[in-house]
């Protein structure tokens, strides 16, 4: 008893020091291991490839792309586009509809979907443009090259 008495500082940090350093191990170990039950991706819908053909071959009837490449990345579907030399940017955000178009609600509501429209002509200073729809948005948002100080958001 005298023990304590005497060091009872140095045992009050000793116990507060292992409380930190017990609790910051514990907030480690949630950081590298989080807990996977609540992961949002566990009830993503699945996207058929058929699907995705379907719209890669409507895109491409169109007459207004040579190339369609689609990837898609946690719950972000990508779209890249490559456009003819003389499309006008306002006709290849066109596009765009034919993606709402033919996605299923389901799929709308749970990912965001990315364009990337490109352009081979290098004289073309609108291109590249990127749109953008969020899972929770009606509309695509669009960014055209910077470098023309012609930034179209919409």
């Amino acid at each position: 008893m005298k023990f304590i008495k005497k060091h009872k500082t140095v045992l009050i940090i000793c116990l507060i020091s292992f409380c930190l350093i017990f609790l910051s191990c514990f907030a480690v170990y949630r950081m590298f291991y989080p807990n996977s039950e609540n992961n949002r991706l566990s009830n993503a819908p699945e996207v058929d490839d058929k699907v995705i053909e379907q719209i890669k071959n409507i895109i491409m009837d169109s007459k207004l792309v040579t190339e369609v490449k689609y990837e898609k990345k946690i719950a972000t579907m990508k779209f890249f586009i490559e456009v003819n030399q003389d499309v006008k940017l306002d006709e290849a955000k066109t596009l765009s509809t034919i993606i709402l178009d033919n996605l299923s609600t389901k799929l709308l509501d749970f990912y965001d979907i990315e364009i990337f429209l490109t352009n081979s002509d290098k004289e073309n200073k609108t291109y590249p443009a990127i749109g953008y729809r969020s899972k929770t948005a009606e509309e695509f948002s669009w960014v055209a090259n910077s470098s023309t100080g012609e930034d179209d958001e919409k």
